[in-house]
Order: C-alpha cells, then sequence, then structure tokens
C-alpha cells in the first residue's frame, strides 16, 4: 500500500472518530503526531515526517469520553480488526497496511495489566510517562477538524527521552533521534527556547539528568539551553 493509501486511512479514522464526537477525547501521538505538526506550521518541508503504519491514540487518566462508541465496530468498519497481546492484557486493531493501538496514561509504575475503557469497550495498554504529553499537548486544526496533539517541544524532549526504553543497538533509535533533530532545530528556529525550558523543568532532576546526557551525546542544541536552567 502506498504512502497515500496510509494517509487517507489516517484522515478517515480521524473523521469517524469526530463524527461520534469522541475525536478530541484522545490525544494523537507518536509518529502520526508529526504530519499534524506539518500541516500545523503551514506545510513546511523542514517538519519532518516519517511513514509509519502504526497509529497510536492516548485516553488520558482518568477517561474523559464524551460519549460511549463501540470502537471495535467502528474500526472493524475500517478493516480493521481486534487482535490481543499474548497474555491478553492489552488490545490492537490490526489492517493489511495500517493498525491502531491505544495507550493509556499509567497509573502506577508496571502496571502489568491493560486499563479497561467500558464507554469504548476496548483494552488500553497503560504506558509510563505518558502523563507528559497529557500535562503538555493543543488544540489545532487538522483538515477541518480539531485535533489534540502533543505540544511540539515536549513531544522532542520525550522522543529523546524514551530512547532509553529500546534495547541497545535498536535502529529505531537512530530513527528517533533523527526525527527528534530534526523537530528541535525547526522549533528552535520559530521561537520555541522557552517552551523546551518550560517542558524541560516539569521533568524530575533525576529525568532531566538523564535526558541532557542522551541531547549531549547526540549533538543536540539544547544542552547549552537547558542546563542553565535546571
Amino acid at each position: 500500500m502506498q504512502q497515500n493509501d496510509n494517509i487517507r486511512l489516517f484522515d478517515d479514522l480521524l473523521r469517524s472518530l469526530d463524527s461520534h464526537g469522541i475525536l478530541q477525547d484522545f490525544i494523537i501521538i507518536g509518529s502520526w503526531a508529526l504530519r499534524i505538526y506539518r500541516e500545523m506550521f503551514h506545510h513546511d518541508p523542514q517538519v519532518p515526517v516519517v511513514s509509519t503504519r502504526d497509529v497510536d491514540i492516548l485516553i488520558q487518566n482518568p477517561p474523559q469520553i464524551s460519549n460511549p462508541v463501540d470502537i471495535p465496530e467502528l474500526l472493524a468498519k475500517h478493516n480493521l480488526e481486534i487482535t490481543h497481546s499474548v497474555l491478553g492484557e492489552y488490545e490492537k486493531f490490526v489492517g493489511p497496511e495500517f493498525e491502531v493501538e491505544f495507550l493509556y496514561v499509567e497509573e502506577g509504575r508496571g502496571e502489568p495489566t491493560g486499563k479497561n475503557i467500558p464507554d469504548l469497550n476496548i483494552i488500553a495498554q497503560p504506558l509510563r510517562y505518558m502523563h507528559y504529553l497529557q500535562e503538555h499537548n493543543i488544540t489545532v486544526l487538522y483538515k477541518g477538524m480539531r485535533v489534540r496533539v502533543p505540544e511540539p517541544a515536549m513531544y522532542v524532549l520525550l522522543k529523546y527521552f524514551l530512547t532509553i526504553k529500546r534495547k541497545k543497538g535498536d535502529p529505531k533509535i537512530r530513527k528517533d533521534i533523527s526525527t527528534a533533530l530534526a523537530l528541535e532545530q525547526y522549533l528552535l528556529e520559530h521561537g520555541y527556547k522557552n517552551v523546551f525550558i518550560v517542558s524541560f523543568n516539569f521533568m524530575t532532576p533525576k529525568q532531566r539528568r538523564i535526558l541532557l546526557d542522551i541531547l549531549r551525546k547526540n549533538d543536540s542544541a539544547l544542552p547549552s539551553i537547558l542546563s542553565e536552567m535546571s
């Protein structure tokens, strides 16, 4: 399937959620947020876009669902079938070239099971550090729809930080770093210095130290800005 087809599927998915009045109950995270940023910044080609089949949708904690919607039934209309993790603790919705996963802001460290969301008839996967995206998100206009995405500076910082969760040598680390560097540069050139500082200082001291180390190792321009303010 061509990337344009995946964009069409993504847009159709957002329109379906919007038509049911629940699109703004979610935060679009992961690589698809970049495509929304590209439109937000007037299609500037300097804003990186990463091709991926995975759509990650964050549900805030506690869930605030405007209208009960049977998500499995809705996604089935987009040829996305429900699948379960090996232990059955959470779900994905998978098609031939496209998949959707609902994530949840983890309530406690290392929650062993998924989070049941009765109003959506799904089990979402709890993940650590997602509270940063819950606390730092914005609503933007994307193709006529109001969509929530992470605040771009926090998106960049967390993209760097979460490389610690990947196994050493994982090729996705370099891809994540490259994306973060490109978006970081664009944002700094467009007046986001203070937003980076605010986002950085929202993190714990230990996390800031880890993040600064990652930034320095990857030739980021941020350490000289952030270390003075931490």
